[in-house]
């Protein structure tokens, strides 16, 4: 019965806490498998995070290095010669250095002109012709204020018109080397591309001294800039010419305006590398004003001594010394013109004297004069202008300049007419149409001469 009882027991509470125990001990196994399955991925993770790291470090370091290869080409390239230079169209092709020391603009003028002209007991003749064609060069170099201009003309051949340098580092005192206009005549100044008609006067031609190469000082004065002035030493062969003597050329030009639109943000000058420096609202342009403006100028020149066997400046000089019969003189010349321009209305006058003083055969002096005056007015503005020009010449004929007997001219005047079509509404692109009326008179009972000539020119200004 004990016995009996005992197994019951052992049934009843044994066997089941065995069965108990068993299952734990298995469960704690699963849990020992799931720690260690749960530190390999952790091990495996933090491997895989290691070498994610690394990959970033290797990454970031490239970077690093590629921005430090990428600043130092900036660097390299914003060194390169190629980047120290710039191109730009303004009203011309300008090439120049970021630095702002070096500059050069290139232009190119062209004139295409048809011409009819009719001359007393000659054949009517029409003629078309390159005018002019000019190649120009000009700007600073080493300093802003080291001015150079080149331009040579290439109509037949190709000939040096202009080489000059100018220091403008102070524009009251603007020294100035080189070949270049003599501050004469206004005329003459003035560009050939900036005409008011297709020619220049015949006063001009008659007296104007062009160029020639020698030293000169220039300037402008006056809270505006409205006072100019220009002398210089030349000479006195010309344009390319070879002086064979010490008889030079002496030329000094003043020139003071007032008005002018610019002038009231204090007078911006603009002209230092020109022909004669001013102030860009009185610049020599006989037309084309923001505003009314006013311009009067003087000038005077001379060449002592002057031997015309040995040397002849440009203009008409030498002809009228042959026609007297004269070798060697003194040559005394002076000018005085007014400009009044509005943007619709413009005249323009300027008197021109010269006296020729001959050193041998005791002859007089003779003193030639002449004058021109000429007007436009805008029919569309800055488009359309309707132009007239009168211009005489008065050569001097008295007794004791002219040897009895002797032909010789005694006076010359024209009128001139003309129309223009500024097609960039300025001077550099346009078209013109003019006609002359020209009558020359002599001494002795000689014939006059009386000319008819119709012209018309294309100027193209790149």
């Amino acid at each position: 019965m004990k016995l009996l009882i005992k197994l019951m027991i052992f049934t009843v509470i044994v066997l089941p806490l065995s069965g108990i125990t068993s299952k734990a001990e298995s469960t704690k196994a699963q849990i020992e498998a799931l720690k260690q399955q749960i530190d390999e991925i952790q091990r495996q993770n933090q491997q895989q995070i290691e070498a994610l790291k690394q990959q970033i470090d290797l990454m970031e370091n490239a970077r690093q290095a590629d921005n430090e290869a990428i600043t130092q080409m900036k660097e390299e390239e914003k060194d390169a010669w190629y980047n120290k230079f710039k191109a730009q169209y303004k009203k011309g092709l300008v090439f120049s250095t970021t630095d702002g020391n070096f500059k050069m603009r290139f232009r190119a003028r062209g004139q295409f002109q048809a011409s009819v002209t009719e001359q007393d007991g000659e054949n009517t003749a029409t003629n078309f012709s390159v005018a002019r064609l000019r190649l120009k060069w000009d700007g600073h170099a080493f300093r802003p204020w080291f001015l150079y201009t080149i331009q040579l003309g290439a109509r037949n051949n190709v000939d040096l018109r202009d080489l000059y340098f100018t220091i403008a580092y102070n524009k009251a005192i603007m020294p100035r080397v080189g070949q270049n206009k003599v501050p004469f005549s206004r005329d003459a100044l003035n560009s050939s591309g900036a005409l008011q008609f297709v020619t220049r006067s015949i006063v001009d031609g008659e007296f104007a001294y062009g160029r020639d190469r020698g030293i000169s000082l220039y300037g402008a004065l006056g809270k505006n800039n409205n006072f100019s002035y220009g002398a210089g030493v030349y000479n006195g062969d010309g344009r390319n010419g070879n002086s064979t003597d010490s008889n030079l050329l002496y030329a000094g030009r003043v020139q003071f305006g007032v008005g002018g639109q610019e002038t009231t943000s204090g007078g911006l000058f603009r002209g230092a590398n020109s022909s004669f420096p001013t102030a860009s609202p009185y610049k020599l342009i006989p037309n084309f004003a923001k505003s009314p403006t006013l311009v009067v100028g003087a000038a005077m020149a001379g060449i002592p001594g002057l031997n015309i066997n040995r040397k002849t400046p440009d203009g008409s000089i030498d002809d009228r010394m042959e026609e007297l019969g004269v070798t060697v003189a003194d040559v005394v010349s002076l000018t005085g013109d007014v400009n009044f321009k509005t943007p619709l209305f413009n005249v323009q006058g300027s008197y021109l004297g010269r006296w020729i003083d001959p050193d041998q055969g005791g002859a007089d002096t003779a003193y030639d004069q002449g004058f021109n005056i000429q007007s436009g007015i805008f029919l569309l503005p800055k488009t359309v202008e309707v132009a007239g020009r009168f211009s005489y010449i008065d050569y001097d004929t008295s007794a004791g300049v002219v040897p009895p007997g002797t032909s010789v001219q005694d006076s010359s005047w024209a009128i001139t007419p003309g129309i223009n079509y500024y097609i960039s509404h300025d001077h550099r692109w346009k078209v013109q149409l003019q006609y002359s009326y020209l009558s020359q008179a002599f001494t002795e009972g000689e014939s006059d001469i009386n000319s008819n000539v119709l012209r018309a020119q294309l100027q193209a200004y790149f």
